[in-house]
């Protein structure tokens, strides 16, 4: 249970870096160039979301070590509970980041303009953090006042950034 909890912090982490491996750290662009801080931010992108993926099947796998419930019930349980807000919020999170995924590997079958794609990722995107960083702090078994505030405020910095980009760019003179 240890190793998938550092697995899924490891992965989690590595999604609230994406925020600052884009366009928007201009002084990373500025020294390891643009086409380059894209290649890692696929890289991390696609890491991460392997990781998360397969974050329900960890979560079930010890199950066959418990003799109290059954893998499939387990599953069962966790994709038909709703009085939980924390699993209801990690179904919502989990959709957003399917979508992501899709519409970033797919992103030119799709036959989106650059502007718009980058739009539904940015919003997907915010989406997709804050009920996953919720999702955590509701839910997560290493979620105490220090990981809490820790994740809070990346994700704060991280949507501000993202705004600050999408909704007051400012003009090359």
């Amino acid at each position: 249970m240890e190793s998938v909890s550092l697995i899924t912090i490891i992965g989690f982490t590595l999604l609230l870096s994406q925020f600052f491996s884009t366009r928007m750290n201009k002084k990373l662009v500025k020294k390891i160039r643009m086409v380059n801080v894209l290649k890692v931010h696929k890289i991390i992108g696609y890491l991460f979301i392997s990781i998360l993926l397969f974050h329900p099947i960890l979560i079930i796998l010890p199950k066959f070590f418990d003799n109290a419930v059954t893998p499939l019930d387990a599953f069962t349980k966790l994709i038909t509970t709703f009085d939980s807000l924390g699993v209801i919020l990690g179904l919502i999170a989990y959709v957003c980041m399917v979508i992501l995924l899709i519409t970033s590997f797919f992103r030119f079958k799709l036959k989106l303009t650059y502007r718009t794609w980058r739009s539904i990722h940015g919003y997907f995107t915010m989406l997709f953090i804050v009920t996953a960083t919720w999702h955590v702090i509701n839910i997560g078994r290493h979620s105490n006042t220090p990981f809490s505030i820790y994740y809070v405020l990346m994700v704060a910095s991280g949507i501000f950034y993202l705004l600050r980009t999408y909704l007051f760019k400012t003009s090359k003179k």
